[in-house]
């Protein structure tokens, strides 16, 4: 059984290595295609929209979470980061 279990390992992690180095797709392109939002706007159109910036962006950074907080190489890269609008009602 060890002999058969051998072969498939080591497909598995030759796959795991290919896909390692595959680009991930991002969500930054999403981000700068958008139209532009006035920062300092408070009303309902502009809140969702920030809302919906911040949120493509920690879904861009959540593969790239540790278990302890900390972000795996590629995050800053690949991901934009932005921040809560702490002026805006959820």
């Amino acid at each position: 059984m060890t002999k058969r279990m051998l072969p498939l390992l080591l497909l598995l992690l030759i796959s795991l290595d290919a896909s390692a180095r595959e680009p991930r797709k991002t969500q930054v392109p999403e981000l700068a295609a958008s139209a532009p939002i006035d920062e300092r706007a408070t009303d309902k159109a502009s809140c969702a929209a920030k809302w919906d910036r911040y949120h493509k962006s920690q879904e861009c950074f959540a593969p790239y979470m540790n278990v302890n907080g900390s972000m795996k190489p590629g995050a800053f890269e690949n991901c934009t980061d932005v921040k809560a609008p702490t002026e805006c009602p959820l």
